[in-house]
């Protein structure tokens, strides 16, 4: 029988242009930092952005946009909650704090509901930080998301690499459109062999985002309006215009 909500979740998605999966086989590699300052660059350069906290184990994104969780308004399913320009929705609007002890098909039937109830205005790009690893949620993302387009986050260290590089070439055997690579927490004597295991798999590195101490606080403080440091911001900008400029016919953010 046919999950109804599958209906639902295609005619919810209809107004959103770009699904982006930040995804990474290992945690602990700031996917979830990097998801958010791509979403806070996007939204900053004009383009009509929203985040989807996947991570439902771990869910952090909101801690990093600094948003006030409450309960989304509801009208025929529930609106994104609004931080700055950025519409944002997570499971932890409804579980706060509290742990959220899933497992096996309870994540995949959460992960369709949350998807199924949010109502999303139309969007250029849909950001999804997604859990850490190769696991069901990646598959559900495959099978019930229409044309997902995976940046894989890494680190220059040997040992995150190594774990990396079973996603990546298990997307690359599924057949699954990947913009790139994203680096992070790279310091400046870092000898990365990141472009080499890009280029194995047919994608590319996008760009290497620097170490920055307290870069949890300082994209906070960005929601609130602050500036991050020039060369953080400036390296985030560039990445972003890469996955732009990957778009199909991208030709900038609308006005609207």
């Amino acid at each position: 029988m046919i999950d109804p909500r599958l209906d639902v979740i295609d005619k919810r998605l209809e107004p959103v242009g770009r699904i982006i999966p930040v995804s990474s086989a290992k945690g602990g590699v700031g996917k979830s930092v990097c998801a958010a300052l791509l979403a806070q660059s996007f939204a900053r350069q004009g383009y009509r952005t929203g985040l989807l906290d996947l991570d439902f184990q771990g869910a952090s994104a909101h801690l990093l946009l600094d948003v006030e969780l409450e309960f989304p308004e509801e009208e025929s399913g529930i609106k994104p909650l609004r931080t700055g320009n950025l519409d944002f929705m997570s499971f932890a609007a409804f579980s706060r704090e509290r742990a959220v002890p899933l497992r096996g098909s309870a994540v995949s039937q959460a992960m369709l509901e949350l998807m199924a109830i949010t109502i999303w205005d139309p969007l250029e790009i849909l950001l999804i930080d997604m859990p850490p690893g190769i696991g069901d949620e990646i598959f559900d993302v495959l099978r019930y998301l229409r044309d997902p387009e995976f940046l894989v986050v890494t680190t220059p260290s040997s040992l995150v690499r190594h774990v990396v590089e079973r996603l990546l070439a298990m997307l690359s055997e599924l057949g699954v459109s990947m913009i790139g690579v994203i680096e992070n927490m790279v310091r400046s004597d870092t000898d990365s062999q990141t472009a080499e295991l890009a280029s194995k798999y047919g994608t590319t590195v996008l760009g290497s985002i620097p170490f920055v101490e307290g870069i949890e606080d300082l994209l906070a403080a960005a929601s609130r309006g602050k500036t991050l440091p020039d060369t953080l911001a400036n390296t985030v900008r560039s990445v972003s215009a890469r996955i732009a400029s990957a778009g199909t016919n991208d030709n900038g953010p609308s006005s609207g």
